[in-house]
């Protein structure tokens, strides 16, 4: 069966401020968008300590992603060893539905996350994250 190749929809911007890796996020999504964010990604690994870092993402526009896409970021958040995540729901059109549509990601992928309504709340957050010591 041939497989189509689609176009990537969505934008990504990624940051490094020490151990907090920011991502601002414009959707609406689909899997060729996590693909190329999980490429994006690999390139700062080296830059990165990759046991012992946080991660503040924001969501700006129509942030959805089809099912098909949101399975694909599920599988790929199982990789990720972040301490936590911050998601800031602050500038996306319908933040409830995009509430429940992470949420189901994020619960099923075992990462310390939560939910935010601006950047403040959600940086402190993961600076108490941080500021936890790790179980040997």
């Amino acid at each position: 069966m041939f497989k189509h190749s689609f176009s990537c929809h969505g934008k990504i911007n990624v940051t490094l401020d020490d151990d907090r890796l920011t991502m601002d996020i414009e959707g609406p999504l689909n899997i060729e968008f996590f693909q190329q964010m999980q490429e994006k990604l690999k390139v700062l690994k080296s830059q990165l300590d990759i046991n012992n870092y946080t991660c503040l993402v924001i969501l700006h526009g129509e942030a959805l992603a089809t099912p098909e896409a949101m399975a694909y970021f599920t599988q790929y958040l199982k990789t990720v060893q972040a301490r936590a995540v911050a998601i800031n729901l602050q500038y996306v059109d319908s933040p409830a539905i995009t509430r429940d549509i992470c949420q189901l990601a994020y619960e099923n992928s075992g990462i310390n996350y939560r939910f935010f309504l601006d950047n403040n709340s959600a940086i402190t957050w993961l600076s108490t994250c941080m500021a936890v010591s790790v179980p040997a």
